[in-house]
């Protein structure tokens, strides 16, 4: 009985489907959230990308997860730190601390660079999240720890 209802439903409605934790049916295309995608002019499209790009224009698209930003100002790592700075679920302090850091870095390498030589310039670094990804580079451990098995016990070892 389901299934011929389901069979007399429109292509575009949305249905309950047996795929779990999924609100869409497959009909539905998956959302594009690179903006520079939609600005290639027509003619440098090739006839795959042509193709997608006629059926997004007839066929729904589901709603992009709140993960999901078209923002150039978007870091996942950046998030992630302000994630683990996070005390007491006080995100908004701990995005204000980060961000007041950024622009202390921001400002003291601008400074740097005014007062350095014309042949050092060119050396300074005054992007803070360039920095910033360059200091948590330098923070990784160069050796990992392995679990091992003696006994009934797992032990650390290098």
């Amino acid at each position: 009985m389901a299934a011929s209802i389901t069979g007399l439903l429109k292509p575009w409605t949305p249905r309950v489907l047996l795929v779990r934790w999924s609100r869409y049916n497959p009909y539905y295309l998956e959302p594009e959230p690179r903006k520079e995608v939609y600005h290639i002019p027509e003619t440098e499209l090739t006839p795959e990308q042509k193709e997608e790009r006629e059926l997004k224009s007839v066929r729904p698209i589901k709603a992009a997860t709140n993960s999901v930003t078209s923002s150039v100002f978007n870091d996942p790592v950046l998030s992630k730190f302000v994630n683990m700075m996070m005390k007491d679920g006080d995100k908004i302090i701990a995005k204000g601390i980060i961000t007041q850091t950024l622009e202390n870095m921001k400002r003291k390498q601008v400074e740097k660079y005014h007062k350095a030589p014309e042949g050092k310039k060119a050396e300074i670094e005054c992007n803070p999240y360039a920095i910033f990804h360059q200091a948590l580079e330098n923070c990784k451990p160069v050796i990992g720890l392995a679990s091992i098995q003696k006994g009934g016990a797992h032990t650390s070892d290098r």
